[in-house]
């Protein structure tokens, strides 16, 4: 009877636990397995619908923006120089040592320009992320003759000709000297990272000279030898534009500009 009994509760999951003693009884525990099914859910009805959200109200015309956020500036905050300059006078001829000879590969220099910037105390340019600009020598001359550049704008020297050049700089805004190099061969690049006039010398060629002009603002330009030039983006309002033809020869001038305007001058008198 005990062994009947036995299987009939360990077929419904149930076990028989023989207890010291001689007496057989049998307890009965009932198994996780049993005790642990789910309930049954009951059946729920059919989700409701959600309730519509309500629209949200339209930002009011010319809201501004969220704080954390730079709204895109028109182009219309912006407008355009441009005009004629007066250029400097043909550069004499340099003097040199009595015994100092020219290569004959000599070439004459560029033309004379005018160096034209807007404005100034704009912050420098990251080294790291700027295009180098090139100088080049080339004909025994500094090509371009006359450059202007933003500090932290890095500067090359490549050499283009069949002879050594060495360029160097003894000006207060930045002393260097790139070594001799020759023809192919490229210098490392030169950091301006302060604002002022660069005279570019060579070590080898006593008659090469060249001007670099540094400014701090993102506003220049070279005029081209007939004066003319144009400086396109520059903000709207007051401004001060620098006009450079030498180390002795610098003025300035006021100009006030509108947004979208393009404003001639005539800055040749």
């Amino acid at each position: 009877m005990h062994t009947a009994l036995g299987m009939a509760l360990a077929a419904h999951g149930f076990v028989r636990i023989r207890i010291a003693g001689g007496l057989a009884a049998t307890a009965v525990i009932a198994a996780s397995a049993a005790w642990c099914q789910a309930p049954v859910t009951p059946p729920t009805a059919p989700d409701a619908p959600a309730p519509a959200a309500a629209p949200q109200p339209s930002p009011a015309p010319n809201a501004a923006p969220d704080a954390g956020t730079s709204a895109p500036v028109p182009p219309a905050a912006f407008g355009t120089l441009k005009g004629r300059v007066k250029v400097p006078a043909p550069r004499p001829p340099v003097k040199t040592r009595s015994d100092y000879v020219a290569p004959a590969e000599t070439t004459p220099a560029d033309p004379p320009v005018t160096a034209i910037w807007v404005g100034a105390g704009a912050p420098p340019r990251d080294p790291a992320t700027t295009e180098p600009v090139r100088i080049r020598q080339e004909g025994i001359q500094f090509r371009p003759g006359t450059l202007v550049v933003q500090t932290g704008t890095p500067v090359i020297f490549p050499n283009e000709d069949q002879v050594l050049h060495a360029v160097r700089s003894q000006s207060a805004a930045k002393k260097f000297n790139v070594g001799r190099f020759m023809k192919g061969e490229e210098p490392p690049p030169v950091v301006f990272d302060k604002a002022g006039f660069v005279f570019l010398l060579c070590e080898v060629h006593e008659h090469m000279q060249g001007n670099l002009l540094v400014v701090d603002t993102p506003h220049f330009c070279t005029s081209a030898p007939d004066g003319s030039f144009e400086l396109t983006g520059i903000p709207a309002g007051s401004h001060t534009v620098t006009l450079w033809r030498g180390r002795k020869d610098e003025e300035t001038r006021q100009i006030t500009i509108d947004a979208g305007q393009v404003l001639e001058v005539d800055w040749t008198k």
